[in-house]
């Protein structure tokens, strides 16, 4: 009975030694390995060194060469020449990196909406913002004032960035002067209220001029300013020439 169980014991025992065994020979065979990977790398590197000696000596006179001093100057310059290209770099990154950094510094975007256009002007140009306007005409906001603006006031955004401005204006500036020439004071003054008047602000009509011309009829427009189809602007004035016969009569 005892015979049995040592088999199992002699058994692991030569297991374990042949595995040890393996294990010596995987590392002779790596540490082979890694002396040839070492030849390998020495004669790339002298091979290298040899092409950079090639290399000097071809570019480099003779005297300088076979001169220790000289070649001791000659490696000092290319020293002093590497280190001022490894500065350089390193100064115009350091730029690049504050021109980029301070760019992009984000800050609260003032809220201008709803302010006068040019306070608005002023106040996005001073934190560096481009401008970017477009006008309407809206009847419930003031003239010359920002309607909307995107991105909105109180949002971080970086400076150089562009805000969209909305500006209120009188876009009815495009309303063209009626044709009223030929036909009477009273209908003139009709059509100009229907077709300036309700859609234009600060647009006045002056007291009409009167003439006496025979080659019209009485109380009929004359001759009108603006002209016809000019275009109506603010704080235009409109001044109607008006024949007026009984003016003679009286006189």
């Amino acid at each position: 009975m005892s015979r049995k169980k040592n088999k199992p014991e002699i058994n692991t025992k030569e297991k374990q030694e042949k595995t040890e065994i393996k294990i010596e020979q995987s590392k002779k065979v790596e540490k082979i390995e890694i002396k040839k990977d070492n030849k390998k790398f020495n004669n790339i590197l002298d091979k290298i060194i040899f092409y950079i000696k090639k290399f000097i000596s071809i570019i480099l006179p003779d005297a300088i060469v076979s001169d220790s001093k000289s070649l001791l100057v000659f490696g000092r310059l290319t020293l002093f020449a590497l280190i001022v290209f490894v500065l350089q770099i390193l100064v115009v990154c350091i730029v690049v990196f504050v021109i980029v950094k301070s760019g992009g510094e984000s800050f609260v975007l003032p809220d201008v909406q709803g302010k006068e256009v040019f306070q608005a002007f002023n106040t996005l140009e001073k934190e560096g913002m481009n401008l970017n306007i477009q006008t309407h005409y809206f009847n419930n906001y003031p003239l010359g004032t920002v309607v909307s603006q995107e991105p909105k006031g109180g949002i971080k955004v970086k400076r150089g960035r562009t805000v969209y401005l909305v500006i209120n204006v009188a876009e009815q500036a495009l309303v063209k002067m009626p044709d009223v020439t030929g036909i009477k004071y009273e209908e003139a003054l009709s059509i100009i209220t229907n077709d300036v008047l309700s859609t234009m602000t600060n647009v006045t009509i002056l007291p009409k001029v009167e003439i006496n011309d025979s080659l019209y009829e009485n109380d009929i427009v004359v001759s009108q300013i603006p002209a016809a189809e000019d275009v109506v602007s603010m704080n235009t004035e409109i001044i109607l020439t008006v024949n007026n016969k009984k003016a003679q009569n009286q006189q």
